[in-house]
C-alpha cells in the first residue's frame, strides 16, 4: 500500500533539545503546531538527520537516527511491533509489554501527535513507566532511526465547476481521487486525504493532478443542489461517480439499493448508508487479515451480532465489499459510533465550495435543512429559568445600571439590554444524530455552528511558527468581571504559554491588538450593536480590515455579529453568546471553555461538554471552524471522563472522546488509565467501565476534564473522597 504526500512541506518536522535538557528531545511539526518529547537514555549523542524513509514500511516526511540504551516518547501511545514487511508481531499497552525479537523491526506508535515510527533491531523489551511507553535494549546502547509523518492534509488542487448541477456532479465525483486505499483502513484519517477545493466560475475545470479512479460504486441522483450536496461526503468515502436518475439508488457490484425520493428522507439515508458503510470497514480492518489485527470494541461487538466472513470481506474490492455491507441492516450498525457532525445546507450554488470540506470531515449533510427551521431560537428550561431568577428589574432600551455594579444579577450586556436585534434572524436547526451541528445559510444558528468556507481554508494557511510557544491575550473591559481575568488560565506544565492581561483599552488599542497575532483572544465584556465596548467608546469588529488571531471567545451578550466579523477578518474560529447572560454564568462557561482549549479541545468538543452541565444548552455557539484548536491533546483524541457511580471502592465511568484535526475520526484510541485490553474509536461514548479505586488513582494527577452530574471538574484537582460527596445533591 502507497500513500501520496502531495503538497507536503519538507522542513514541516524538526527534532531538536529540549530547554530541560536530560536527554529530553522534541520532534515538533511547524504545520499543526504540535510537538512530542522524547527522552533518550545513555550517551550515545544527539539524533542527526538522515535519509532513511527505505526503513519504514509506510511514508514518513523526516528521519533521524541515534545511538541509545532507551528511547521514551512522552505520550500516551500504545507501541505495534512489525516486521519490515509490516506484519504485527507484538503490541504493548497499559496491559502488558512486549518483545521484539532479533533482527531488524519498526515500532509504531498508536497515537503520537505525528505518525510517528522506531526502526530498531531487536531484541528490546518495549513497556510502560507510569503512563509512558519506553523501549529497552538487551544488549546495551543500540542505533534506533525515527521516522515521523505530519498528519496536515492538503488538497491537491481546486476544481473549478459551473452552476449547473450536471457540472457539479462531476465535480463530486472526483471528490474520492484523494483516497489513499479502497481498502477497509481507509477509514484511518491518515489514509483518507483531503477532496480537492471546489469553487463555482464560468467554466468546467479539473486540476491535472485530479483524476478519478472507478471504483465500481455509483450514485444514481436528481441533478438538483439538495440531493447532490447531501451524497458530497458518501460519494467522496465510497470513491462513487453519479449519474442522473430520477428515482435515487447506491449501485455496486451488481447490487442496486435504491434510495427515497423525498429529499429529507433521501438525505438522511445517505447520512446513514456514510456511518453504516464507515462502521463496517472500521470492525473489517480489525480482522486477521487487516494491518491492525486489534481488539477493536465495534470490530467485537458486530462479531457477537452477525458473525460476518470479515477476512473475505476485507480481501473483497471496494464495490464488491461495499455490495456485502449493503445486506447488513443499517439498524444493525448505527449504535455503535457517535457520528460527530451533521450540517445542513442550503441548496444554493454559492454553498458548493464548502462541501470538500465536510465531506473531509465526514459530516452528515442535509440538503434542504429538514423542516420545520424555527425562526427565534431556543432555549432550555433550565437556563430560563435561571434567567428569570437573576434578571434585575429593567426598563427595556434604558440603560439602568451603572458601571460599578456588583449584584450577581447582573448580566453581559450592552446599555440598551436588547439582546437580539428585532431584525435579526435567528433559526434552529432540527435536532440530529450527532454529537454537534452546523448550519450554512442565513441566520444565525441557535444550538449549532455556523462555518465558513475561508475560516475552512484557513486550516491550511498556518505557516511554521519559529517555536511552540502559545500566546493568550485576555482582554476585560468590564470591572465587574475582573474576577474571572485574574483566577489565571493554569496552561500545562509542558506547553509554552505567553499570557497577556489587559483591561479598560480604547477603541484605539483594541483595533492595534486585533490586529496583532494572537493564538486565543478571550474579550470580557459588553457588546451591542455598536460593537465592542472600550474606555471611550465602541470598536465595530466589521470595520476590521485584518485580524491576526487565531481562535477567540467572546464572553458577551450578543456576541455573534462582533464574532463573525472577526472570522470574516481572519479569524479560524471562536465562541460567541445568542443572548443575553449574567456575569455569574459567563464567568463559570467562560472559564471552563478556556480550560477545555487549554486540555487540547477543539471548538465543538469544548462547546459540547459545556453544554452538557446546566444552562449553557443554547446560550453559545460557534463561527468559523467548528475544529479550530489551540492546542494539541497529549492522548490525541480529546476525552472527557463521565462518571455514572462511584462510591469508596468502585467507579462506574463513561469515557467521551471527540475528533480533532490531528486525530480524526476512525483513529483508534483507549483509556490509558484503566486496563480494558480494548480499543475503541475516537468518537463518541463507546463503553461503561467499572473501576477500582486504585486502578481509578491512575486518572488522579492527570489534566483530564471528568463529569459528575454534568458539573465540570479536573482529574488533577479533586481526589476520590471529594467525588463521593459529589454523587448525590446535599
Amino acid at each position: 500500500m502507497s500513500e501520496q504526500l502531495e503538497g507536503r512541506v519538507g522542513d514541516a518536522l524538526t527534532l531538536t533539545a529540549a530547554p530541560t535538557g536530560r536527554g529530553r528531545y522534541d520532534i515538533a511539526d511547524h504545520i499543526e503546531d504540535v510537538r512530542m518529547p522524547l527522552r533518550i537514555g545513555g550517551d550515545g549523542g544527539g539524533p542527526n538527520r538522515i535519509d532513511a524513509t527505505d526503513r519504514f514500511p509506510a511514508p514518513v516526511d523526516a528521519c533521524w537516527r541515534f545511538h541509545a540504551e532507551s528511547v521514551a516518547p512522552l505520550c500516551t501511545a500504545d507501541m505495534y511491533v512489525r516486521t519490515p514487511d509490516n506484519a504485527v508481531v507484538d503490541a504493548a499497552t497499559t496491559d502488558g509489554s512486549a518483545r521484539v525479537p532479533p533482527g531488524p523491526h519498526v515500532i509504531e506508535l498508536s497515537t503520537a501527535p505525528m505518525k510517528t515510527y522506531f526502526a530498531v533491531e531487536g531484541p528490546a523489551l518495549v513497556g510502560y513507566d507510569d503512563r509512558y511507553p519506553h523501549v529497552r535494549f538487551d544488549g546495551g546502547p543500540a542505533e534506533v532511526v525515527v521516522g515521523a509523518r505530519s498528519r496536515h492534509e492538503t488538497p491537491v488542487g481546486t476544481i473549478t465547476t459551473t452552476d449547473d448541477p450536471a457540472d457539479l456532479a462531476t465535480a463530486i465525483s472526483l471528490f474520492g481521487s484523494a483516497l489513499v486505499t479502497t481498502s477497509p483502513e481507509r477509514s484511518f484519517p491518515t489514509l483518507r486525504g483531503h477532496p480537492p477545493l471546489l469553487e463555482v466560475g464560468d467554466r468546467f475545470d479539473v486540476p491535472p493532478l485530479v483524476s478519478r479512479v472507478d471504483t465500481g460504486v455509483e450514485l444514481g441522483l436528481p441533478f438538483e443542489y439538495g440531493p447532490l450536496f447531501s451524497a458530497a461526503p458518501l460519494a467522496y468515502y465510497l470513491g462513487a461517480g453519479i449519474v442522473e436518475s430520477g428515482a435515487p439508488y447506491l449501485a455496486a457490484a451488481n447490487v442496486r439499493y435504491d434510495l427515497p425520493a423525498s429529499p429529507e428522507e433521501l438525505a438522511a439515508e445517505l447520512g446513514r448508508l456514510l456511518r453504516h458503510c464507515f462502521t463496517l470497514d472500521c470492525a473489517t480492518r480489525a480482522c486477521s487479515a487487516g494491518l491492525y489485527d486489534v481488539n477493536l470494541d465495534v470490530h467485537e461487538a458486530l462479531t457477537d451480532r452477525l458473525d460476518p466472513p470479515w477476512e473475505a470481506w476485507y480481501r473483497a474490492a471496494l464495490d464488491e465489499r461495499t455490495a456485502r455491507y449493503l445486506e447488513v441492516p443499517t439498524a444493525a450498525t448505527l449504535e455503535y459510533i457517535d457520528w460527530p457532525q451533521t450540517t445542513d445546507v442550503k441548496p444554493v450554488a454559492t454553498n458548493a465550495s464548502i462541501l470538500p470540506f465536510l465531506a473531509a470531515d465526514l459530516s452528515a449533510v442535509r440538503s434542504p435543512p429538514p423542516t420545520p427551521t424555527v425562526s427565534g431560537g431556543e432555549r432550555s428550561t433550565e437556563l430560563d429559568d435561571f434567567l428569570r431568577g437573576c434578571r434585575p428589574t429593567a426598563t427595556r432600551g434604558a440603560d439602568v445600571r451603572p458601571r460599578s455594579a456588583t449584584a450577581a444579577g447582573t448580566f453581559t450586556r450592552g446599555p440598551t439590554q436588547n439582546a437580539i436585534e428585532e431584525s435579526d434572524e435567528t433559526v434552529s436547526p432540527r435536532a440530529a444524530d450527532s454529537v454537534s451541528r452546523a448550519w450554512v445559510g442565513p441566520g444565525f444558528p441557535t444550538s449549532a455552528a455556523k462555518p465558513t468556507v475561508e475560516a475552512y481554508r484557513r486550516r491550511f494557511d498556518r505557516s511554521p511558527s519559529a517555536d511552540l510557544t502559545i500566546d493568550v491575550t485576555v482582554v476585560c473591559n468590564d470591572e465587574r468581571m475582573r474576577e474571572e481575568m485574574d483566577d489565571g488560565y493554569g496552561f500545562r506544565d509542558h506547553v509554552a504559554f505567553d499570557v497577556q492581561n489587559e483591561h479598560d483599552l480604547t477603541v484605539a488599542e483594541l483595533r492595534d491588538l486585533l490586529r496583532a497575532d494572537h493564538d486565543f483572544f478571550h474579550y470580557i465584556g459588553h457588546v451591542d450593536g455598536r460593537g465592542m465596548e472600550c474606555s471611550d467608546g465602541f470598536l465595530d469588529l466589521r470595520e476590521l480590515d485584518g485580524t491576526g488571531v487565531d481562535a477567540f471567545l467572546l464572553n458577551a451578550c450578543s456576541s455573534y455579529k462582533q464574532g463573525m466579523a472577526l472570522v470574516e477578518a481572519g479569524a479560524l474560529g471562536g465562541v460567541v453568546s445568542l443572548m443575553e447572560l449574567p456575569n455569574t454564568l459567563a464567568t463559570r462557561v467562560g472559564r471552563d471553555l478556556a480550560r477545555l482549549f487549554d486540555a487540547g479541545f477543539p471548538l465543538d468538543a469544548a462547546l459540547d461538554v459545556v453544554r452538557r452541565g446546566p444552562f449553557a444548552g443554547s446560550a453559545y455557539t460557534i463561527v468559523g471552524d467548528p475544529r479550530a484548536q489551540l492546542c494539541q491533546n497529549p492522548t490525541g483524541a480529546a476525552m472527557v471522563v463521565r462518571f455514572v457511580d462511584i462510591d469508596e471502592e468502585t467507579a462506574r465511568v463513561a469515557p467521551r472522546y471527540y475528533p480533532t484535526l490531528s486525530f480524526d475520526i476512525g483513529s483508534m484510541t483507549n483509556p490509558h488509565y484503566a486496563n480494558t485490553g480494548c480499543q475503541y474509536v475516537s468518537s463518541g461514548e463507546p463503553a461503561e467501565l467499572e473501576l477500582d479505586i486504585d486502578t481509578l488513582d491512575r486518572l488522579f494527577g492527570t489534566r483530564i476534564p471528568i463529569l459528575i452530574r454534568d458539573r465540570l471538574y479536573w482529574a488533577d484537582e479533586v481526589s476520590v473522597d471529594e467525588l463521593v460527596s459529589l454523587r448525590d445533591p446535599q
